[in-house]
């Protein structure tokens, strides 16, 4: 049985097992801009929705990521259910960082029309992120670069794990998974109304604009089922 109110460390919220911090735009801009200030090893954030604690329900090692993650911040609507009280959607992240940092980005189609348009450095990726081939001439081009932040762009839960993988190797001082963020960025996806936001619809939204989603939304129905009978073990 999981307490979904159960606290972690960073003042997590237990989401089936994964932590989810519960923080405000403005707090997860100072928490980046306190972690470009520290030595060491790259830190990660992960931008956790229904679906990545879904994928985590049968993936240990993506699970052990997501805790694992120096900064969980909680993205879907969905994850309310579950006591999450704030939601910050990670492309409103990614969307004052671009401004604001100096920043790789890695892997999609659009790469290169985003440093067109925000400036900084891109590689195009791995054809297949499952066997990689170019990882070492990647990460050195990253490193040559030294970007304050690298936006990898390969969607879950490889970015993740591909960031995890390789987080003691890169030069980058913050490492963060985006999947299709670089397409609202450039305009390819047609980025939801502020009333749509506000009603948590957005998840409506995409499916209507990209509806080869639906098999993906069969995993939103799954998180409410688990936290229905998650709620009624735990009365």
């Amino acid at each position: 049985m999981i307490n979904r109110q159960l606290k972690q460390t960073d003042d997590r919220v237990n989401v089936l097992g994964v932590g989810v911090s519960s923080t405000e735009l403005a707090e997860v801009l100072t928490k980046i801009d306190s972690f470009l200030t520290k030595k060491g090893k790259m830190k990660l954030i992960v931008t956790v929705n229904p679906e990545f604690v879904m994928l985590a329900q049968d993936d240990p090692e993506f699970k052990k990521i997501l805790n694992g993650a120096d900064l969980a911040i909680a993205d879907g609507v969905g994850l309310k259910l579950a006591g999450v009280k704030n939601i910050v959607p990670g492309r409103r992240v990614v969307a004052e960082i671009v401004k604001k940092y100096r920043v790789f980005y890695l892997g999609s189609r659009v790469a290169a029309e985003v440093v067109e348009k925000y400036g900084g450095a891109y590689d195009n990726g791995e054809v297949n992120i499952k066997n990689p081939v170019r990882n070492d001439e990647i990460i050195a081009k990253i490193n040559r670069f030294k970007p304050d932040i690298l936006l990898v762009a390969y969607g879950a839960p490889w970015q993740e794990k591909w960031l995890w993988a390789n987080r003691h190797k890169l030069k980058a001082k913050v490492g963060m998974g985006v999947g299709g963020t670089f397409d609202y960025l450039t305009g390819h996806v047609l980025l939801p109304p502020e009333w749509v936001n506000k009603m948590g619809l957005e998840w409506l939204w995409r499916l209507v604009h990209e509806p080869w989603r639906w098999r993906r939304q069969l995993r939103l129905l799954r998180f409410v089922l688990l936290l229905g009978k998650d709620f009624t073990l735990d009365k």
